[in-house]
């Protein structure tokens, strides 16, 4: 610490809204992931290794590592020496160990055996009883491959080439094979296990499509320009062309997506950095093309994905097949990771996607607007009752899972359609009147409402300038006959409220939130958010006089006698306004003082019993709550300071704090306790209080040619009671509020030192400046 510095759950979704997002989506950016489909787990190949003690209780051969000294010997089940001198090793569940000796990594298999001798620079253990070797030279590094023996698989030579690199590609576990993707000079290739060259170093890239073929291995390729699918033979899938990207679409069925778009600066000005996708085609494993799409194929749930054709929208399936053709102006669903309902916006219209009796997409109904809401009303019930729902045994649906379909099996049929969104409401609009529709078009209130609105777990409806509630079935909760329904706060800045407040004429009535009656209808005018704080109250006002109501007790505490009410103070004390004073009141309407009228300002504060006050003529002072003055209003500045030698009051939710003011008047300070006594006379140039430990730095006495106070060069530490305890020589003194300790840190610029004190002010002791700021991060000037 420096010394020296001072101290709805309802989503809109208008029509207006969702065309001009439809605009939008005819621009998409292309990513390095897939946006489709999700990616199947495939085997990485690299095993991940296990503590020492899980070897020596499960080793295959009975062998152990004991520790001899900083090595470690690998021992055999008749106690003799197998391997010695071992250190920084990695233990496998098959039996090896990867271990150094000499400073460099060596392997062992499950017999104890060295099958990689100790010269390499890193090894990394394979599955199916591979290795990959690294050695380095300097910043760069060389890989190889070698099987299980030791025998090296590539580079042939077995010689480390820096500019040859190795990388685990994918095991064809069906077949029993282990591809390798290799790069020579920047070019990449393939090999297998079997020492064989599938793919010559020819590619600037190679990445394997994540689908997991049974025999198969679909890799993007990029030749200078151009990007094109190939096979593990070679074989051409997707020609190479110019301006394309390609990703997994459908891994089950292998089928991959293919993007072309307008290249990095080509008349794109608002995104140079990035490529624009112009069309979208689905093709499947054996090159047939499936469809086209003139825009990006967006996802809209977990099956169902947006396409594109001459300007309109339509849905396919994970298979490329076409479920609604392209005719709507916007397609919308709002968790698109989900089975969630699918809205289609068309000539000015909004609907939703259903699926009939056939298995057939459809949108049978259109509404002028839509609005999706996530709340649910009280029931009947639950309104009889007063009983909230217990979320807790709310059902849930069973989880369906999908069976995939093998890639022999794949085609470009229909199928079953995998729609079957969770049952949604929606605020439906027709020719300007509202009602309850579900996803299924299942009208739940009709649309004959001017308003309609979710209101505290209710539904709430306007009709003929008439207000009523209804539940989500269309039950009637309160008749269409109040002027107007609003909520009562809890007036603690939740989204929670403590009544609803029915209006007819000018009278208002006051319910609990299931609507049962708390007041007869009145001339009490409920204020909402008048004074902040209070606990199952309400500020009332009847004929321009404000009064006080209590929610919970059900009655008026305080009558409305008062001109204004201003703030609620702590203490459940109330500033109010009463025949031109200024009063404190509490909650009863008892007066704790009678006239404040002389104070324009009131400042609550952590001490109960104070309160910090500023008159008229900007002067400040401290009173408590039964207006005794603890500080005289005469000063130019005072400010509550909170300090503690307890690091735990400091930073805990139960800050133990203790307080004192450090007042101002004529460019002096002093300080005063809480209860009003002198700490300090009001003689110094400069006090900042410490939090923790608690200690006041202060100023006395600047010269009149120092600009700051830490060129005075003359500041010392006093403690609570007013006593100097470190003499006034220094240019600062600092803590590190990150510190339990507590250490002080005094810093003397003339002398170029530091000297280091623990919270009781014991000298730990002295450095340099420049050393002090080379070990403590946390300083800054």
């Amino acid at each position: 610490m420096n010394a020296k510095a001072l101290a709805p759950k309802v989503r809109q979704l208008s029509l207006a809204i969702s065309l001009a997002l439809a605009s939008l989506t005819i621009v998409s950016i292309t990513t390095t992931q897939s946006a489709h489909a999700d990616t199947c787990s495939c085997d990485q190949g690299k095993l991940y290794s296990i503590e020492i003690d899980e070897l020596n209780n499960a080793h295959p051969h009975k062998l152990t590592l004991a520790a001899n000294n900083a090595y470690y010997q690998l021992i055999d089940d008749k106690g003799a020496v197998v391997q010695d001198k071992l250190y920084d090793i990695k233990a496998y569940e098959d039996g090896r160990i990867v271990a150094k000796r000499h400073g460099y990594f060596g392997a062992i298999d499950a017999t104890g055996k060295m099958v990689l001798d100790f010269k390499y620079g890193a090894i990394e253990v394979l599955d199916n009883n591979f290795y990959h070797l690294t050695k380095y030279f300097g910043s760069k590094e060389a890989t190889a491959i070698a099987n299980g023996a030791g025998d090296w698989l590539y580079p042939a030579s077995k010689v480390f080439d820096k500019d040859i690199q190795t990388n685990y590609l994918y095991t064809d576990k069906t077949n029993n094979v282990t591809y390798f993707m290799i790069s020579k000079d920047g070019k990449y290739g393939l090999i297998n296990d079997k020492k064989q060259t599938l793919i010559t170093p020819v590619y600037d890239q190679l990445e394997l499509l994540d689908t997991c073929p049974n025999e198969r291995l679909f890799m993007k390729a990029k030749l200078g320009d151009k990007v094109g699918l190939i096979d593990q033979y070679q074989k051409v899938v997707v020609p190479f062309t110019k301006n394309i990207d390609i990703e997994n679409f459908n891994e089950d069925k292998q089928i991959f997506s293919v993007k072309s778009y307008v290249p990095k600066g080509a008349g794109n000005l608002g995104h140079l950095n990035r490529e624009t996708v112009i069309s979208e085609s689905l093709i499947n494993g054996k090159g047939v093309p499936l469809m086209k799409s003139d825009a990006s194929i967006r996802l809209l749930n977990s099956h169902l994905y947006e396409y594109k054709k001459s300007g309109q929208y339509g849905i396919i399936n994970n298979s490329g097949a076409i479920l609604l053709p392209a005719s709507f102006d916007y397609l919308y669903s709002q968790y698109s990771q989900y089975n969630a309902p699918i809205l289609a916006a068309h000539n000015q219209k909004i609907g939703i996607v259903t699926k009939g009796a056939d298995s057939k997409l459809k949108v049978s109904e259109f509404y002028d607007g839509l609005e999706l809401s996530e709340d649910s009303t009280y029931t009947l019930h639950e309104i009889e009752s007063q009983l909230l729902k217990n979320e807790e045994d709310a059902s849930t649906e069973e989880e369906v899972i999908y069976e995939a379909t093998s890639a022999e099996e794949a085609d470009n049929t229909l199928g079953a359609t995998l729609y079957n969104p969770y049952n949604s409401s929606y605020i439906a609009q027709i020719n300007h009147k509202f009602g309850l529709v579900d996803s299924n078009n299942k009208v739940l209130i009709p649309i004959i409402y001017d308003e309609l609105s979710y209101f505290n777990r209710f539904i709430k409806v306007k009709k003929d300038n008439k207000y009523g509630l209804l539940t989500d079935n269309n039950e009637t909760v309160k008749a269409l006959t109040y002027d107007d329904i609003t909520p009562l706060s809890d007036s603690h800045g939740t989204e929670d409220n403590i009544g609803i407040v029915f209006t007819k004429g000018n009278q208002q009535q006051l319910t609990n939130k299931f609507g049962s009656i708390i007041t007869p209808f009145s001339d009490y005018r409920f204020v909402d958010n008048k004074l902040d704080y209070l606990d199952n109250m309400s500020v009332i006002e009847k004929d321009g006089k404000y009064g006080l109501f209590s929610v919970k007790e059900k009655k008026v505490l305080i009558q409305p006698i008062y001109e204004d009410m201003y703030e609620r103070i702590y203490n459940d004390s109330i500033l109010a306004q009463l025949n031109g004073k200024k009063v404190l009141i509490d909650t009863s309407g008892k007066v704790l003082i009678s006239d404040l009228s002389q104070y324009a300002e009131f400042e609550r504060s952590n001490n109960e019993k104070n309160i910090i006050v500023k008159t008229n003529d900007d002067k400040y002072g401290v009173i408590d709550y039964k207006g005794k003055t603890i500080i005289p209003a005469v000063y130019d500045s005072l400010e509550l300071q909170g300090l503690s030698n307890n690091y735990e009051a400091v930073w805990g939710e139960n800050k133990a704090l203790l307080l004192l003011y450090i007042v101002g008047k004529n460019g002096k300070h002093g300080i005063f306790s809480h209860n009003g006594s002198v700490v300090a006379p009001i003689e110094y140039d400069y006090i900042q209080s410490l939090i923790y430990p608690a200690y006041l730095a202060v100023v006395k006495d600047k010269s009149a040619d120092s600009e700051t106070v830490g060129e005075a060069n003359n500041l010392g530490l006093m403690n609570l009671s007013g006593k100097l305890v470190l003499d006034m020589k220094y240019h600062d003194v600092r803590t590190n509020p990150y510190d339990p300790e507590g250490r002080l840190y005094a810093i003397n610029n003339h002398k170029n030192i530091v000297e280091t004190y623990d919270k009781k002010l014991t000298l730990i002791k002295t450095q340099s400046l420049q050393a002090f700021k080379d070990t403590n991060e946390w300083y800054k000037e």
